[in-house]
């Protein structure tokens, strides 16, 4: 329990800096659009995992299992599917890098996206192993 409240602080903590340093910079210079969409992308993935991590406290305060066959289930097959979702991705990328000459954007842009797919087929693969 206490490893939990600690992993919890840690990311509140983190996400608060975060914000803190988006806002004393953001008075330094002017922030351009495509800043502030990664810079939205990051909160959100942020707050999504202090809520999962809140979820977590509350399941292992009323006894529940951490890690059942089920979660065990779902995490190997979303990050088996995940991980062909972002090999493809990443072959379109560098296929595709003649459209975008900005190598830093494309690199941000596919680690953001691999996130996004990790997500996205986490989700997917929950709802099919409900449906069983």
């Amino acid at each position: 329990m206490k490893k939990s409240l600690y992993i919890l602080l840690l990311l509140v903590g983190l996400t608060l800096t975060f914000v803190l340093g988006i806002i004393v910079y953001s008075q330094m210079a002017e922030i351009q659009p495509k800043m502030l969409i990664i810079y939205a992308l990051i909160g959100i993935v942020a707050l999504i995992s202090i809520f999962v991590a809140i979820k977590k406290m509350k399941e292992e305060k009323e006894g529940q299992p951490i890690e059942d066959e089920f979660t065990t289930l779902v995490k190997y097959k979303s990050g088996f599917y995940a991980y062909l979702a972002s090999m493809y991705m990443w072959l379109f990328i560098f296929l595709f890098r003649d459209i975008s000459s900005d190598v830093e954007t494309l690199l941000g842009g596919g680690i953001l996206l691999s996130g996004v797919i990790g997500f996205v087929c986490k989700f997917f693969v929950k709802q099919q192993l409900n449906e069983k």
